[in-house]
């Protein structure tokens, strides 16, 4: 075991939990090789979606290949640190811990070209051709040769068949496609922690969305609330894409959402509810706007 090294998820998307007492029975499929998203997601009831945010029980989520710090291995678990995540909990990255069988120690190779899955989700296959994982969105790989239709890629469990569609090269990406990326992803259930695919919490779901427009935001509304630069409260003065932040009943910055113009915004709201897009103003939200920031 090699300890403050880099390693990367090794699953489709691995669960950051708060320790590793936090999963409960209901969580075993999240905690699978490969993990089962589908499986646990669709079985979890509302009252145990809702204690993963109010009993505190996940961090944040990896996607495959992303890289972490392992600080410390405590049986089947890793304390790690996701360190392309920003957050004031750590200068180094987002922390937490992951199982150990959700993470591998295979090097990146080094690549003149990444490519990002720009789908909602995607399909990996064997280089024979055969189906091997279903990837989220914003996934990045190092690319080699294109095959086809399909495009070489390299994962943590080595080289992998992409169907070219799929992806864009990361660098190419437009700063102009926030909107219509997001509206993508409108129905899909909140997910507390959630950063794929498979469901977003509020300010996952705003920093999808810039990341694969380019732009790196930190992972936490509240440190998102200090990118860019700031904009009066006045909706006059808002443009399309700005963020705008909602404080609690203790103001504290507590929701993100993204202005979409003619008083609208499209946010992933809170447990129960589905990614949409309303009205400010007809909403419970209009009164506790309390920060807004432009990005660009």
């Amino acid at each position: 075991m090699h300890i403050n090294e880099k390693w990367m998820c090794a699953v489709s998307v691995a669960t950051v939990w708060t320790d590793p007492d936090s999963p409960r029975v209901a969580d075993l499929p999240a905690l699978d090789h490969p993990v089962q998203m589908d499986r646990w997601l669709s079985h979890l009831s509302y009252e145990e979606r809702l204690a993963l945010s109010e009993k505190n029980q996940i961090q944040t989520q990896l996607l495959y290949g992303e890289p972490v710090i392992v600080e410390d291995v405590v049986g089947d678990w890793a304390r790690i640190v996701a360190i392309s995540q920003q957050t004031r909990k750590d200068p180094r990255g987002y922390p937490g811990w992951v199982p150990l069988v959700q993470l591998s120690m295979r090097e990146r190779i080094r690549a003149e070209e990444f490519v990002r899955v720009s789908n909602p989700k995607a399909a990996l296959f064997d280089e024979s051709g055969t189906f091997f994982l279903r990837v989220s969105f914003n996934t990045i790989f190092p690319s080699g040769e294109r095959r086809g239709k399909k495009l070489r890629v390299w994962t943590p469990h080595g080289w992998k068949l992409l169907n070219a569609s799929d992806v864009e090269t990361v660098g190419e990406e437009s700063i102009h496609r926030t909107l219509t990326l997001g509206r993508r992803f409108m129905g899909l259930p909140y997910l507390w922690g959630g950063m794929s695919a498979w469901g977003f919490d509020c300010s996952g779901f705003i920093r999808a969305i810039w990341e694969a427009c380019g732009i790196g935001l930190p992972r936490d509304a509240v440190d998102q609330a200090e990118a860019g630069r700031p904009i009066s409260l006045d909706s006059a003065d808002w443009q399309k894409g700005d963020l705008l932040f909602f404080e609690n009943e203790e103001q504290c910055i507590h929701h993100v959402a993204m202005y979409v113009g003619n008083g609208k915004i499209l946010h992933a709201p809170s447990t129960g509810k589905l990614i949409e897009q309303i009205e400010l103003n007809k909403s419970v939200y209009a009164e506790n706007v309390c920060r807004v920031r432009r990005i660009i």
